[in-house]
C-alpha cells in the first residue's frame, strides 16, 4: 500500500512537471509568434527597388526635387494578411471609417450602420486597398506629404504664427507654445497644426473648448480618449480625459497632447501621417495602435501640413520621406472602390421561375430601386463586377444601375452575338467601353486602322442618337464603341509613306523644342483674365484649323490631315521620356516678346517671324470655359460656349489658338482619356500629337512631354490636384 502511493505521488508530482515543462513550451512559443521584429528602413536607390509600382513614381518625383530623401520602409507584412487585419472590428469597433461615401466604399458586413458621431460608417475592404496602397499616393502633390517624417524642422515662431492665420488658435502665445515644445520633443510643428485641424477643423470642434458641470474649462485639441458611438458619447470621454491630465489651458493641453503623441506614435516608430493611420510598424506590435479611424485623414492631414509648409517656404528643404512596402503585393496600385472589380462586357439573366428583380441606384439594399427585372426574358448587360457580389448593369432600355448577384435566381449566359465582322477604326484616339455609354469605364484608347471584330451590331443600345456596337480587339478584350467609328476593311491598303510603320528611326530627329517664354504686358483692350498665357508661333505652316475632332466624347481627335516626320527614341534607364519632336525638323529660333503684361497676371505673348503663317497661342486653365475669356470662342466656325485645345478666340480682331492645359484630345474637358493619349505617346504607340495638342499635354511646363505629365494628368481627374 505504500508503495502504490508512494508511486501515486511519485505520478502526479510527475505529471505537474511535464505540466509545468507543457506550460512553459507555450509560454515560449507565443512569445516568439508576437514579439515583432523592427521594420527595415534604408535610403531609397532605383536600383534596389524590387518591388513593383514603385520605382518610377519615385523617380520622377526625386527628379522634380533633388533636395527630397526617400527612405524605403520593409515591413515584412504579407500584404494579404494587412488587409484582413485592417479589415476587421466588424459591428462593434471597425478599424477603418469613412465618412460622405456609398456604395463600394462601404463595408458589406456592417451595411448603412452608423459609427462615431452618427456620420461615419465602415471602409469597405475595397476602400482599405485603395487607401492603405502607398502607390496611390507617390505623385508629385499633398498627398505625398502623409510620408513625410515628422521629426523637427528649425523653424521661426513667427513661421508658426503665419501657418495658424485663419484658424481658430491664431495667435502670438499658442505659436510660440507649439514651436517651443516642438522643438524639445523633436516633432514638426507642421505635423502637430495639421493634426489640431483635422481634430476640430479651422473654427474649433466642440471639444476643442468644454465646460465641466462644475463651471470649469477643459480643452482637447487633439481629441485624445474622444472615442463613441454618438456625439454625446464622443464628448464625454474626450472631457473626462481632458480632466483626468488637467487640459485646463490651451498650453497645458498643447503640452499634454504633443507629450502623448510623442510618448505613444513617434517613439513607437509610427513617425508619419501614414503610420499613425496604419499601424503597420512591427516594433511594438501590429495593427491595433492608430490613433484614427478616419481611413482619409492621412491624406486630409497631409493637404493641410503641405499647405502650411508651403506658405512658411519649407518645400525645398531636406525633407525625408518613409514609404512602406509590403510582401506579395499586387502588380499594380490597388483601384478606387469606384473601379474596382472585373470591368469588361458579359450577360446575365434571371433564372426561370423568378420574377420582378430590383435594379438599384448604389450597390446597397438600402439605395432606392430604379427598376425591376421582369422574368427570364431579358438578358441583362453586366458591365463591371465587384468583390462584395454586385454588378453594374445596363438595360436595354437605357436604365443603367446595380443588382446583387445571387445564383438562387441569376445566372450567366454565354455572349449575345448576332455576328462576326472585321472593322477598322477610322479615328484617333477611339475609346473602347465597358458598356455603352459615355459613363462607362475605359478599357482601352483604338487608334485609326485598329482592327476589331463586330460581335452585336443589333442596336439594341441606341442612347442620345449614338448606336453603341459591341466588339473584340485583338487581345481579346471586349467593350462597346459608337457605330460612327467603325468602317469596312478596305479591299486593298493603299500605299502610305507617311504612316507610322514607314517612319525611319533617326535619333538625332528628337530634339527638343525649346520656346523662350518671356512675360508680357497686354494693355487696356488686350487685358485677359488670369491664368491665361497668349503665345504667338510661326513655327509650322500648317493649318490653323483644327480637323477630325467630332463632339462626341469618343473621337478624340482625328489627326487625318497631319504629316508627321517626326521620329521616336528608345527607353532608357527604366525611365519614360519623350521628348516633345520638332515634326518638321526645323530650328526653333529665338523668339521676341511684345505687348505689354497687366500686374498680377501670367499673360505671354511670343513672336517668331520666321515663318510665313503666323500662329498665336493663348494658354489657360484646365477649368476654364468661354465665359471665363475675355473674348469670342469658335470651335470649326461655330461660337461655343467652351473652350478647348484647338478652338479659336477672337481678342480685338486677332485670333488666337486656344491650348487648354491637359485637354489633349481637344473636347475641352480634362479626362482620363486624356492622359491615355499621353501615355500611347510616351511609348511610342501614338505619334499623332503635335501642336496645340502636344503643348497641351505638357502640363509640368518643361517643354518635353514624359512620364510625369501623366502623372499630373491623372492625378488632377482622380484627386484634383492643380495642373
Amino acid at each position: 500500500m505504500r508503495k502504490s502511493k508512494f508511486y501515486k505521488i511519485i505520478s502526479k508530482v510527475i505529471l505537474i512537471f511535464e505540466i509545468i515543462i507543457l506550460l512553459q513550451s507555450t509560454m515560449l512559443f507565443n512569445s516568439n509568434t508576437t514579439v515583432y521584429a523592427d521594420s527595415y528602413r534604408y535610403t531609397y536607390n532605383s536600383n534596389n527597388m524590387s518591388y513593383p509600382g514603385y520605382r518610377d513614381r519615385i523617380d520622377i518625383l526625386k527628379s522634380a526635387h533633388p533636395n527630397w530623401n526617400f527612405v524605403i520602409m520593409e515591413t515584412g507584412l504579407d500584404w494579404n494578411d494587412v488587409i484582413a487585419n485592417e479589415y476587421t472590428g466588424h459591428l462593434d469597433t471597425p478599424r477603418n471609417l469613412i465618412q460622405g461615401k456609398s456604395g463600394g466604399w462601404v463595408c458589406s458586413i456592417c451595411g448603412s450602420r452608423v459609427y462615431d458621431t452618427g456620420e461615419w460608417v465602415c471602409a469597405s475592404e475595397s476602400a482599405i486597398k485603395y487607401y492603405i496602397d502607398p502607390r496611390n499616393w507617390l505623385v508629385d502633390s499633398p498627398y505625398l506629404f502623409q510620408f513625410l517624417q515628422t521629426d523637427y524642422m528649425e523653424t521661426l515662431d513667427q513661421d508658426i504664427y503665419e501657418a495658424l492665420n485663419g484658424t481658430f488658435l491664431y495667435s502670438w502665445d499658442v505659436a510660440s507654445i507649439i514651436n517651443r515644445v516642438c522643438r524639445s520633443n523633436n516633432a514638426s510643428p507642421y505635423f502637430i497644426i495639421a493634426r489640431i485641424l483635422q481634430e476640430q477643423g479651422t473654427s474649433g470642434g466642440r471639444t476643442y473648448k468644454m465646460q465641466d458641470s462644475d463651471g470649469r474649462i477643459y480643452y482637447n485639441l487633439f481629441n485624445i480618449g474622444a472615442t463613441g458611438n454618438t456625439e454625446d458619447e464622443v464628448y464625454a470621454n474626450a472631457l473626462a480625459r481632458a480632466k483626468q491630465d488637467g487640459w485646463t489651458s490651451v498650453e497645458s493641453c498643447l503640452n499634454g497632447g504633443i507629450t502623448f503623441l510623442l510618448s505613444s506614435y513617434i517613439s513607437y516608430k509610427q513617425n508619419t501621417l501614414y503610420l499613425n493611420k496604419f499601424d503597420v510598424e512591427s516594433y511594438m506590435g501590429l495593427y491595433y495602435h492608430q490613433y484614427m479611424q478616419n481611413i482619409e485623414a492621412p491624406k486630409n492631414e497631409a493637404i493641410s501640413m503641405y499647405n502650411k509648409m508651403k506658405n512658411a517656404n519649407l518645400l525645398n528643404r531636406n525633407l525625408t520621406f518613409v514609404i512602406p512596402v509590403f510582401e506579395n503585393m499586387p502588380a499594380n496600385a490597388s483601384p478606387s472602390p469606384d473601379t474596382a472589380g472585373e470591368v469588361f462586357p458579359k450577360n446575365i439573366r434571371v433564372k426561370e421561375g423568378h420574377y420582378g428583380i430590383m435594379v438599384r441606384a448604389g450597390r446597397s439594399t438600402t439605395s432606392s430601386i430604379l427598376d425591376r427585372i421582369p422574368d427570364s426574358s431579358v438578358v441583362i448587360l453586366s458591365v463591371e463586377r465587384y468583390s462584395d457580389g454586385w454588378h453594374k448593369i445596363v438595360l436595354e432600355n437605357g436604365t443603367v444601375g446595380y443588382l446583387k448577384f445571387n445564383t438562387d435566381y441569376l445566372e450567366e449566359i454565354p455572349d449575345v452575338t448576332n455576328c462576326y465582322e472585321t472593322k477598322i477604326i477610322n479615328t484617333n484616339g477611339t475609346i473602347l467601353r465597358a458598356g455603352p455609354g459615355l459613363e462607362h469605364v475605359e478599357v482601352t484608347t483604338l487608334n485609326k486602322g485598329d482592327e476589331v471584330t463586330r460581335i452585336d451590331n443589333t442596336a439594341r443600345y441606341t442612347f442620345g442618337g449614338k448606336v453603341w456596337d459591341r466588339v473584340i480587339i485583338k487581345d481579346g478584350r471586349q467593350g462597346f464603341v459608337i457605330r460612327d467609328v467603325l468602317e469596312d476593311v478596305p479591299k486593298e491598303e493603299p500605299k502610305d509613306n507617311n504612316t507610322l510603320e514607314n517612319v525611319v528611326i533617326d535619333e538625332e530627329a528628337r530634339n527638343q523644342v525649346e520656346v523662350n517664354e518671356t512675360e508680357s504686358d497686354v494693355t487696356g483692350t488686350n487685358n485677359m483674365t488670369e491664368n491665361s498665357n497668349i503665345i504667338e508661333d510661326d513655327n509650322t505652316t500648317e493649318n490653323n484649323n483644327v480637323t477630325g475632332n467630332d463632339e462626341n466624347d469618343e473621337k478624340l481627335g482625328d489627326s487625318n490631315n497631319t504629316n508627321i516626320n517626326g521620329t521616336t527614341g528608345e527607353q532608357s534607364n527604366n525611365e519614360m521620356e519623350n521628348e516633345m519632336v520638332d515634326n518638321q525638323n526645323t530650328t526653333t529660333n529665338e523668339n521676341e516678346q511684345s505687348g505689354n503684361t497687366t500686374e498680377g497676371s501670367n499673360n505671354e505673348l511670343i513672336e517668331d517671324d520666321t515663318k510665313q503663317d503666323e500662329r498665336r497661342y493663348l494658354v489657360i486653365g484646365p477649368d476654364k470655359q468661354a465665359a471665363d475669356l475675355e473674348g469670342i470662342v469658335t470651335k470649326n466656325g461655330v461660337q461655343t460656349e467652351e473652350a478647348g485645345t484647338g478652338y479659336i478666340i477672337t481678342i480685338n480682331d486677332k485670333e488666337y489658338i486656344i491650348v487648354k492645359r491637359g485637354d489633349v484630345n481637344g473636347d475641352g474637358y480634362v479626362k482620363a482619356n486624356d492622359y491615355l493619349i499621353i501615355k500611347d505617346y510616351i511609348i511610342g504607340t501614338n505619334l499623332n500629337l503635335k501642336d496645340e495638342y502636344l503643348q497641351a499635354a505638357d502640363v509640368t511646363n518643361d517643354k518635353s512631354v514624359k512620364a510625369n505629365d501623366y502623372l499630373k494628368i491623372k492625378d488632377h481627374i482622380m484627386y484634383g490636384v492643380e495642373i
